[in-house]
């Protein structure tokens, strides 16, 4: 009879697996420990110095993951190691489920797997899988596993750790590893995992009850160990503690809206059920905000701008998926998570080794209503993509609103003390041609104009308090003619109107000029663009000041109307 599967070919197939690094395969490992009920886990690098080149360079030996939790009674150890065995296949909650986490992960970085497991401190068994000894033929089968000591370089350096049940997972000749230094490895660990698993990692027990999980790094030669605690990393920024730099013991984001939930059918068996997918959106604080992209918050920020998919309180996949255009920086300062419990895996489309979500992306109008049909006839995963589309959609461009109606950085401090407004001022003021401005400021009162300049400059920036925008007004009483910015429907980029003592061109926040001209120049380092570009709108609005007194001001509001539509049409098929 011919074997459906030769076992070693099979094996070097599921070596290609996917996972997207080592901290990915290490975390099926975690999902292991945290399904055992284990409330400390180490993740262990051992290491010693190899020369290359004549230097010196910490290289990781061997990885171990070593847990408090449940372990395993020999039956069961003998099992685990058998791919398409598992104990969770037949259930929709937890972590697992696909029965391939602890096979596929292991043998995705190393050509040897250990697995030591204890119910009672004194009965240690191991179960080993070895690729080399399956492709020279001396192991076919799983060994029965035998009676075992913890191997003495885990002894030696954690002997503490060891607790009365547990398991110790060890990999073993790590052929493919994406990084072997052992530092910058756990670095990269630290990133990604801290991420993965912040609803174990913060206070509230909630969605994830709180688990200590720590890197170690254990020298074989001298036997030294530096360890570190994993933080959430929270792109909601909503967890506590966490590890955004100087500001870890608190939240610095607010909901955006509360929490809303999604019922979502789905098919079981013979029978359809529903399940709640939850959407949560987050904008940043203000003062958060206000450091600006290039702060240290700021690029913490930037490395979690996207959505991120959770699943059992662990995430699954972070991405953009085609919402949100990577190369405008602002997208950092919101936050998006969507969680969903696993009896949704097919619609979601999780993979086997829970590395990404494959049916989720943007998709356009003509595919909306396509799959809105497909949808009012069923299809269930059409449904889900249209709704999900809907939601995120509607909820970013939201939250973009927000935050492009906030002065970022510099740009929110001190617009009277060597701005561009305050140098066009020093010059236009020398000026007296009689203008609309200056007769519109002729007939009202100085506290009208400070509340009309007051009224600009909070629909300008929405981080200004009260208060911060009438001592502004007060500051800037005296302009002749300013820029600042707002937001309204349709193609018209610059309106102009007078507003106290000046003439006040405002830049519309929801067109592409915006986006593509005065939104990319303000955020670039070297502000001489910006400056240019400033100098020239206020000019434009000065001439039309006085001219409008003169000419019918219809003339100038079409002219307008029509530049903006030249703007528009112009960028979106001319631009590059």
């Amino acid at each position: 009879m011919t074997q459906i599967i030769d076992a070693y070919l099979g094996l070097m197939a599921l070596r290609q697996a996917g996972y997207r690094s080592t901290a990915t395969a290490v975390a099926e490992l975690v999902d292991n420990s945290i399904e055992a009920e284990a409330s400390t886990i180490d993740i262990i690098a051992l290491s010693s110095p190899v020369f290359i080149k004549s230097r010196a360079s910490n290289q990781v030996q061997r990885i171990a993951v070593l847990d408090n939790g449940n372990g395993m009674i020999p039956e069961v150890l003998e099992k685990c190691l058998s791919l398409g065995w598992g104990t969770r296949l037949d259930t929709r909650e937890g972590l697992g489920r696909f029965g391939f986490g602890l096979k596929g992960a292991s043998i995705s970085q190393a050509r040897a797997v250990e697995v030591y497991s204890w119910t009672k401190k004194a009965d240690v068994y191991r179960a080993y899988l070895d690729l080399d000894e399956i492709h020279n033929g001396s192991m076919q089968e799983l060994s029965p596993v035998e009676k075992a000591s913890i191997p003495e370089e885990i002894l030696e350096g954690f002997k503490d750790k060891v607790s009365d049940t547990g398991t110790l997972v060890v990999w073993d000749n790590l052929d493919q590893m994406d990084l072997k230094r052992s530092e910058t490895l756990l670095r990269r660990m630290n990133k990604e995992l801290c991420r993965i698993y912040r609803h174990f990692l913060d206070d509230c027990d909630k969605y994830g009850k709180k688990r200590e999980i720590t890197l170690h790094q254990h020298q074989l030669d001298s036997k030294k160990t530096t360890s570190v605690g994993l933080l959430a990393n929270d792109p909601l920024y909503l967890l506590t503690p966490n590890n955004l730099p100087e500001q870890g013991e608190v939240s610095t984001n607010e909901l955006h809206e509360k929490p809303f939930p999604l019922e979502v059918p789905y098919i079981d068996g013979d029978e359809e059920k529903t399940s709640i997918v939850e959407f949560r959106f987050t904008v940043a604080n203000p003062s958060i905000q206000n450091m600006g992209g290039n702060s240290k918050v700021g690029r913490h920020y930037a490395h979690n701008t996207g959505i991120s998919f959770v699943r059992a309180g662990r995430e699954i996949d972070f991405g953009t998926y085609g919402f949100l255009d990577a190369s405008e920086p602002r997208h950092r300062w919101w936050g998006a998570e969507v969680r969903f419990d696993p009896v949704l895996d097919e619609l979601f489309g999780v993979t086997n080794n829970k590395q990404e979500v494959r049916f989720i992306h943007k998709i356009d109008d003509d595919a909306v209503e396509a799959l809105s049909e497909e949808a009012d006839h069923g299809d269930h995963k059409a449904y889900l993509l249209v709704q999900l589309n809907k939601i995120l959609s509607e909820q970013i461009d939201d939250m973009m609103k927000i935050i492009k109606g906030r002065r970022e950085g510099s740009r929110g401090k001190n617009r009277n003390g060597g701005s561009s407004a305050s140098k066009v001022n020093a010059q236009v003021g020398l000026d007296t041609s009689e203008t609309e401005s200056s007769m519109h400021a002729d007939a009202i009162t100085e506290e009208e104009k400070i509340e009309e300049r007051v009224k600009l400059l909070l629909a300008d920036d929405s981080s200004l308090s009260a208060e911060d925008a009438r001592e502004e007004a007060v500051e800037t009483l005296d302009y002749r003619v300013d820029l600042l910015t707002d937001s309204w429907p349709g193609d018209l980029f610059l309106d102009r109107k007078p507003v106290a003592n000046a003439s006040v061109g405002i830049i519309n926040r929801d067109t592409k000029f915006y986006d593509v001209f005065w939104s990319h120049l303000e955020n670039h380092t070297d502000k001489k663009g910006h400056q240019a570009l400033e100098i020239m709108m206020m000019a434009l609005v000065r001439a039309e000041d006085e001219l409008v007194v003169k000419y019918d001001k219809k003339i100038f509001e079409r002219y307008r109307s029509k530049w903006s539509e030249w703007i528009e049409q112009l960028i979106e098929n001319a631009g590059s």
